[in-house]
């Protein structure tokens, strides 16, 4: 999605660029089990690039609607509501399953004329000659003015360029999974803090009638993910129902899981002559609150805007200045949302009561806090975020 995305940017920026999108595995097609899906969280502002990408609507009908996001800390007293009053504005997001998202941002490249190599394994980047050049594990080699590197939080092609990476090893792994509850969906997001690890609940569309059907992520210790992996489904969901409690009622059904290391990860650098590292390359953000898609899409959109303000000035696409100013735009945003996910993360660990207490008020504090409520429920859709990418040629 995060390659699309950026595809996207950079065509609409260039029209009479060639844009070339290589992926390493082939492009699926049918209809996942909708209890088999995986799904991303998109805020207000992705919605604004999407639509003007065009690729809103395709989504819009697709997507599940979050117009309340309750908080809690599991055997603790205090919560907290997230409402539309709190934004000035509804929804508070999205919930849309992630081969929608690809197909929708794949018909819109398609519609751009970008070309998409698929599979194909990038083998080397040579970064030393006049202009980069990627090669295939097949022999063959392309030459750009500028290769965006987006092949995720193990890269291969990071590291080929030499880009050092601060990681930081947290022992956890995210579980996923789909869930279903009897009764008509509600809109609610529920992001619980357990003494496993941060739990959300996102509202997914309705697939069979009489259910409402969620994307569970849940983080906790590899072994424990490791064992409700290879576990069956009845100690799945046991062990889910026990974290999240009855508020929904009993999970009737659930889907296959999956789960991933949340090691963080960031580059110590996102440019190089001739190139950019990208997505979750370039950092590596815990899944609470679901931003991750989210800043990689501003990331794009912002590029987009760098790489129009060059043509229009003759730059080379590949000068490190130009590069140097899209880091220069994106870095607070990035920063800010990498600190603010990672203080979510760790905020509602267990440290004893000495410290659970005054967080058990906070949490109450914040229900009743209405500006502190405001900020955080405008961070997390994106609305506070000022918009360097929001003229139509940054788009």
């Amino acid at each position: 999605m995060v390659g699309w995305a950026f595809a996207i940017a950079a065509q609409r920026a260039l029209p009479q660029a060639r844009v070339t999108v290589l992926e390493a595995k082939p492009i699926p097609d049918g209809n996942p089990d909708p209890l088999d899906t995986r799904a991303s969280a998109l805020n207000l502002a992705s919605r604004s690039i999407l639509t003007a990408w065009n690729a809103w609507p395709a989504l819009e009908a697709q997507a599940g609607v979050i117009e309340q996001i309750h908080v809690s800390n599991q055997g603790r007293f205090g919560s907290s509501l997230l409402t539309p009053s709190d934004i000035g504005q509804s929804p508070l997001g999205y919930v849309v399953e992630n081969h929608i998202i690809g197909r929708a941002l794949k018909a819109i490249a398609d519609g751009l004329g970008i070309e998409l190599v698929a599979p194909a394994e990038v083998a080397s980047l040579d970064s030393d000659g006049v202009a980069p050049r990627v090669t295939l594990s097949d022999g063959s080699s392309m030459v750009a003015d500028l290769v965006i590197v987006a092949d995720g939080n193990q890269s291969t092609l990071r590291s080929q360029l030499g880009v050092a990476v601060d990681r930081r090893q947290t022992g956890q792994c995210a579980l996923v999974a789909n869930v279903s509850f009897a009764g008509p969906q509600q809109h609610i997001a529920f992001e619980r803090f357990t003494a496993e690890g941060p739990l959300a609940l996102l509202p997914l569309t309705d697939a069979y009638a009489g259910q409402r059907r969620f994307n569970v992520v849940w983080s906790m210790a590899a072994d424990r993910a490791q064992s409700m992996l290879s576990g069956d489904d009845a100690g799945f969901v046991a062990g889910l129902q026990r974290a999240f409690g009855w508020r929904l009622g009993a999970i009737i059904a659930t889907g296959r899981r999956s789960a991933w290391i949340l090691d963080r990860t960031q580059a110590r650098e996102q440019v190089r002559r001739g190139f950019v590292v990208a997505g979750n390359a370039a950092h590596g953000l815990h899944p609470v609150a679901g931003q991750g898609l989210n800043l990689s899409l501003r990331d794009a959109a912002t590029l987009g805007l760098v790489l129009a303000e060059a043509a229009n000035n003759g730059a080379s696409l590949s000068d490190p200045s130009v590069l140097q100013r899209y880091t220069a735009l994106t870095d607070d945003d990035q920063a800010l949302t990498v600190a603010a996910t990672d203080l979510l993360s760790t905020l509602f660990e267990r440290r004893g009561p000495a410290l659970d207490l005054p967080r058990d008020a906070a949490l109450i504090g914040l229900d009743m806090l209405s500006p502190l409520r405001r900020y955080i429920a405008r961070r997390g859709t994106g609305l506070s975020i000022a918009p360097v990418w929001s003229g139509e040629e940054g788009l």
